[in-house]
């Protein structure tokens, strides 16, 4: 390794210590699920504050892909359709930004911050898959969403994650196996819910998502 000045050393440390800082709080998340659970009027507020984080703290994957989700939101709720394509699209080159800091950046799951769960590279795979398969066809991110969806649930570092954590991923990811017409990987997915949890709410929520599409 070359030998670095102390300058350089000093610097490093200090972008470290941001990058660990800037994550989003549990609190900024909480507000956001409720976001997407469809309350409008806490949309706005998350967009502030991880906007203001991200100015003051600086740019971290996790912070830039749930403001990305959170810009999506505001097209979703947006009234003009002009205004729904703008959020929209500026949402996911935000959640791209974070994909590609995330991938510029990889670090090791005992350096992670935990949030909802898990690890936040996790958490921010899968919030990116979700929000990308989400979306109308007009955006053209479904087929992504998706890559990312397979990639991440035949990942072990995911799957051996605790089960509350991740079944809600399962969720989405079967979903969007439907919506690609891709019904044996739903059915596969919905068997490893079964396997790890048969009577857990969400692994019946998905049994019945997948035999209402039969």
């Amino acid at each position: 390794m070359k030998t670095r000045t102390l300058a350089t050393l000093c610097s490093l440390s200090l972008l470290a210590a941001t990058y660990v800082t800037a994550a989003p709080s549990e609190a900024i998340i909480a507000q956001y699920n409720q976001a997407a659970e469809g309350d409008e009027d806490k949309v706005e507020q998350v967009y502030q504050e991880l906007d203001a984080q991200i100015k003051d703290q600086g740019a971290d994957p996790l912070s830039l892909v749930y403001l990305g989700s959170t810009q999506t939101l505001m097209g979703r709720d947006a009234f003009m359709p002009w205004n729904k394509m703008k959020y929209t699209e500026q949402g996911l080159a935000t959640i791209s930004k974070g994909l590609d800091l995330l991938n510029s950046q990889p670090k090791g799951l005992e350096d992670q911050q935990i949030r909802q769960g898990l690890p936040e590279f996790l958490l921010a795979r899968s919030i990116a898959a979700a929000t990308f398969t989400s979306l109308p066809d007009m955006f053209n991110h479904f087929d992504r969403g998706y890559e990312i969806f397979l990639d991440l649930l035949a990942d072990n570092t995911f799957t051996t994650q605790h089960y509350d954590a991740i079944s809600w991923v399962y969720i989405y990811a079967i979903q969007a196996a439907l919506r690609a017409e891709d019904r044996p990987q739903a059915q596969k997915w919905l068997e490893e819910m079964q396997t790890q949890q048969p009577n857990h709410p969400m692994t019946l929520q998905a049994t019945a998502i997948v035999e209402q599409a039969a």
